[in-house]
């Protein structure tokens, strides 16, 4: 799964001497191999899992599945209470609207859209950031501090938000994949030469991901804390906590029966 911008320390494990297991190549050429194991490291399997989703006015919590057509997803608790009769009713007729192949494929180009995003920023590291390794440095990952690269021009709205970003990033020895990424805005950052939007200093991103289920890695938290404005002058505030738990393989589904499995599964998801 990929990693974006985000988190700092995964654990606070025993500290070892900078110098006694750093990798000879530089903090740069080691993010590269990391990123671009984060492609390599993408599994044709299927999973489940558990997402829940916080915001200032309350939080959901869903069941996810994968299928070839797209991520699936069933509500079954808001605000961590169990949903009413009518709502389970207007969620399952929601979903039972993806049985037309044609909606099915307008959430599956949203989701790829999303990913796409996610993957101009991903890709965009090596080269957006000057990384040097950390201080210290713990037994599962190897730290890097890194701050914006002066001769990097974002090819992209998505990347530019790497210039005026100081990350923490944390690689996973063993696996070579990207842990968390701590990200902080130290400067404003305008897009479109501000007419199209502007994020504020002091905005900030964290997102963790780990081996969770055989060597599937997967996010398991990402928190986003962002101001700024939009189109002028419309305000922006993105405030919000997404965490990710109980990975399981699946097998392979289309839509229908991935329907079924959520009916199925929901009530185990909600406790």
């Amino acid at each position: 799964m990929i990693a974006v911008i985000s988190v700092a320390l995964l654990c606070a494990a025993r500290a070892v001497p900078r110098n006694a297991d750093e990798p000879n190549t530089g903090a740069n050429d080691l993010l590269r191999q990391a990123v671009a194991n984060e492609q390599i490291g993408r599994q044709k399997n299927y999973y489940s899992w558990t997402d829940r989703l916080q915001k200032p006015r309350g939080s959901v919590t869903k069941l996810m599945v994968e299928t070839p057509q797209g991520i699936i997803a069933r509500t079954v608790a808001f605000n961590d209470r169990s949903l009413t009769a009518e709502e389970r009713r207007q969620d399952d007729e929601r979903n039972h609207r993806l049985l037309d192949p044609e909606k099915m494929r307008e959430k599956a180009k949203k989701q790829n859209d999303d990913q796409h995003h996610i993957e101009r920023i991903l890709f965009a590291l090596p080269n957006a950031f000057q990384c040097e390794y950390g201080s210290a440095q713990d037994v599962h990952n190897l730290r890097l501090e890194c701050s914006p690269n002066p001769k990097f021009s974002a090819p992209n709205y998505e990347s530019q938000v790497l210039e005026g970003m100081k990350s923490v990033i944390l690689i996973d020895r063993e696996d070579k994949r990207i842990a968390t990424i701590e990200g902080t805005l130290f400067r404003d950052v305008n897009f479109g030469w501000g007419f199209i939007g502007r994020l504020n200093r002091g905005g900030s991103i964290a997102i963790t991901q780990s081996k969770v289920a055989g060597k599937r890695w997967g996010i398991t938290r990402m928190q986003l804390k962002f101001e700024g404005r939009i189109v002028i002058f419309k305000p922006l505030r993105i405030e919000e906590t997404e965490t990710s738990w109980g990975y399981q393989p699946v097998p392979k589904m289309n839509v229908a029966e991935a329907l079924e499995f959520l009916r199925d599964h929901s009530a185990k998801a909600s406790r």
